[in-house]
């Protein structure tokens, strides 16, 4: 285009409790958020990452965008969850060309699924790491969560121009926002509904990700079982609203109940962050996605750690009217969007 303004990129975040959209520009200030849209899904359309509903999933997808009046059928997206395998590996140092033929027999080495069955990528992110060595992240997914992924979007009549890992396209919005600390490793929690991603990193490069079963599901659960309340008063408590009949004290107790669980398993990954780099220690934790607005999890985790935690907003150096969220504080739609957002700045930065 020789004139005008560069077309909008399209992120579509398939989650399994909610459908996010969004539409960002790049403009002669900087980069801007034009739309965005975020339609619920019911609990049993897509249960641990499994389609249970594809026909409901198409329509959600079809409805938001029809909706949010996104007219364009080219999307970025993202897959994630047990059919992803990321990891650092070292290999002979080589050209680019060559260790892509060769990254097939390298990944036998390291991805526990038959190679047959994945879709292989790899980035070179130390070409010496010493001893004729290079240092390489390697990304494996299998084909059938790919294929399911595939076939949503081609049901849903778009066209994916490119397919991210999660944990990257939330890597991607936060570096769009924040200055990576330099010789730190921080930690990007990444919390949805039936998932929790942590992609452990250093310079900005991804130095271990890890997925945690602990998610806002964990949460809606141990709520309707501790205080004996219906899935949609647990949901109205998770987002900081007061539900009749519950007292804030026995609300609190819940949330510090789930916050001591949570904190628990990222302290179960800190021991395979030290096997694979030494030893090193977190410095900081940056929250993203639905959960990271779970009542008093934040204060909990910066207690527990003794390190910052913030809650990531990936529109802090984006652009957007202020009439776009209407009523709702931008804070507490912009964490759900961050990986969207990230998906959405692929090709526009």
């Amino acid at each position: 285009m020789l004139f005008g303004k560069k077309p909008a990129t399209i992120g579509l975040d398939i989650g399994s409790s909610q459908i996010k959209v969004v539409e960002i520009q790049k403009t002669g200030k900087g980069l801007a958020l034009l739309n965005y849209g975020i339609a619920p899904l019911l609990p049993e359309a897509i249960v641990e990452g499994e389609i249970m509903d594809r026909t409901l999933v198409i329509d959600t997808i079809r409805t938001l965008l029809e909706t949010r009046q996104i007219k364009s059928n080219n999307v970025i997206t993202a897959v994630s969850g047990r059919g992803v395998i990321v990891k650092r590996i070292n290999m002979d140092k080589m050209k680019e060309q060559e260790a892509r033929e060769r990254i097939k027999w390298e990944a036998e080495q390291h991805v526990p699924f038959e190679i047959s069955d994945v879709v292989l990528d790899f980035q070179i992110i130390n070409p010496d790491s010493g001893n004729n060595q290079m240092e390489v992240l390697l990304v494996a997914a299998r084909n059938e969560t790919v294929n399911v992924h595939l076939d949503l979007l081609s049901g849903a009549g778009l066209n994916p121009i490119l397919l991210d890992y999660g944990a990257f396209a939330v890597q991607n919005a936060f570096e769009a926002n924040y200055e990576m600390p330099a010789d730190e490793i921080i930690a990007l929690v990444n919390i949805g509904a039936d998932n929790t991603n942590i992609n452990f990193v250093k310079n900005g490069v991804p130095y271990f990700t890890r997925d945690l079963p602990m998610a806002s599901n964990s949460c809606l659960q141990l709520i309707q079982k501790n205080l004996g309340i219906s899935y949609e008063q647990a949901t109205e408590l998770i987002k900081g609203e007061t539900v009749s009949d519950v007292s804030q004290e026995s609300a609190a107790s819940v949330f510090q109940s789930f916050s001591d669980d949570f904190a628990s398993s990222i302290e179960r990954t800190l021991s395979f962050l030290a096997m694979s780099g030494g030893g090193e220690r977190m410095s900081r934790i940056y929250l993203s996605g639905g959960g990271a607005l779970i009542p008093s999890l934040q204060e909990h985790l910066k207690e527990r750690f003794g390190i910052p935690v913030e809650i990531v907003n990936p529109l802090q150096k984006i652009s957007y009217d202020p009439g776009l969220f209407g009523a709702v504080a931008s804070e507490k739609v912009s964490p759900i969007l961050t990986l969207a957002i990230g998906l959405g700045l692929r090709e526009v930065k």
